[in-house]
């Protein structure tokens, strides 16, 4: 197997060293970066390749269409290309067959060195590295715990955005060559979800990155922000995540291109409750609670009933001390609604619409603030204070919210 190993080092802008865990990083992290987790060459491979024992794109395939057209790839194929990049730079590598939903849908490295064996999933991928003997990572996009499990061990994500699988596991027994690709054969399967649409994804330092069903998602350790893409999509996601505009509406041509959910942005803040879901909510599901969230924040809190389930409020600027001059400041008006099936308080205060929501994901209840934006806001994907601006502001909504539900408690 040959690999054009120093262009694919300049691709990743990364220097020759010697093999080391400072390497293997820097190596693991630009990888990441810029060779997006994507469905489209699956797609296209499935489509063109009619022997299915040659569908799988070895790391000579992968290689090339990285370095021409700025392809990636899913698990299997990104993890045979990085292992042939690390064999080609000397370090000693095994591969990992896992479970991410079914067994055996997973693939990983394991890199041994002097103190033992790193795990090095580029499959996933996972945010980080993890060294021998790691119990817990701190990532930007949330923390790594590291758990035995029967068959290896199970790498659980602890905080940051709560979608999607919450848990990858890692068989620790040998893989022989054909048994890898007898797996990798069998993701080809017509009812995959990675052959019935495009998907794309990157970690970008502190945040991700990805495409799916007409949107581009960005999650940071809290927040995700969703931003609708319209009209032709290929030259967008061509600038973010590098891949060539036609390929890509190749792929989109046979597996289709869906509309987003929405037409408008919308950026959503997550928090752990301290306490149960229906505890959660009812901490601000009334005109009480919700004018007792304000307190300390607006001097003036006045509600009015407004349906069975909904009421306006009045929220005044705090009133100026004893001595000082007066200042006339305005007032907020907003209509609030609670929906109690839904666990959901929509608030609408001029031309936006927010909600506090309380949802239960993997067996924990999750306090939610979202927020809509007028427009798909395609600002946003370039402009990272602004978004941070805005997770920030609901941030402080939740923290409120949680001390809410401490003193309700």
């Amino acid at each position: 197997m040959t690999i054009p190993v120093d262009e694919i080092l300049e691709d990743l802008e990364v220097s020759r060293a010697a093999p080391g865990p400072g390497f293997l990083e820097r190596l693991f992290l630009r990888f990441n970066d810029r060779v997006p987790f994507e469905t489209a060459t699956k797609i296209l491979r499935q489509a063109a390749v009619k022997d299915p024992a040659a569908r799988p794109r070895n790391p000579e395939i992968f290689w090339e269409e990285r370095l021409a057209s700025g392809a990636g790839g899913t698990c299997f194929a990104r993890v045979a290309a990085f292992e042939a990049l690390l064999s080609g730079l000397g370090f000693s590598t095994r591969r990992a067959l896992g479970r991410v939903r079914d067994d055996f849908d997973h693939a990983a490295l394991l890199v041994s060195f002097a103190e033992g064996d790193w795990i090095c999933d580029v499959g996933f991928p996972l945010p980080a590295l993890l060294p021998p003997g790691a119990e817990r990572v701190e990532t930007g996009v949330g923390a790594l715990v590291v758990r035995p499990s029967a068959r290896g061990i199970r790498v659980v994500f602890d905080g940051g955005v709560p979608e999607g699988p919450r848990e990858v596991e890692i068989f620790s027994g040998a893989v022989s060559d054909d048994e890898f690709e007898t797996r990798w054969e069998a993701t080809f399967r017509p009812d995959s979800n990675f052959l019935s649409q495009v998907l794309l994804h990157r970690q970008i330092e502190s945040r991700k990155v990805s495409f799916a069903r007409g949107e581009v998602r960005v999650d940071d350790l809290h927040s995700r922000t969703h931003i609708p893409i319209s009209g032709p999509r290929p030259a967008v996601l061509e600038e973010l995540f590098g891949m060539d505009a036609e390929l890509l509406a190749a792929a989109f041509a046979i597996a289709g291109d869906g509309e987003p959910e929405s037409s408008d942005a919308r950026v959503e803040v997550f928090l752990e409750a301290p306490d149960s879901a229906d505890a959660a909510f009812a901490a601000v599901a009334s005109a009480p609670a919700y004018a007792r969230l304000h307190e300390g924040v607006a001097g003036e809190v006045v509600t009015t009933p407004a349906g069975p389930r909904a009421w306006d409020v009045r929220l005044a600027a705090p009133a100026a001390a004893p001595g000082s001059a007066a200042v006339e400041t305005a007032a907020v008006a907003e209509r609030v609604s609670a929906d109690d099936a839904a666990r959901s308080v929509r608030v609408e205060r001029g031309g936006s619409v927010s909600t506090w929501d309380v949802e239960e994901r993997h067996g924990r209840a999750w306090l939610i603030r979202r927020l809509t934006l007028a427009g798909p806001r395609l600002d946003l994907l370039r402009n990272d204070s602004m978004r941070g601006r805005i997770a920030g502001t609901l941030a402080l909504d939740l923290l409120s919210w949680a001390r809410r539900i401490g003193a309700e408690g």
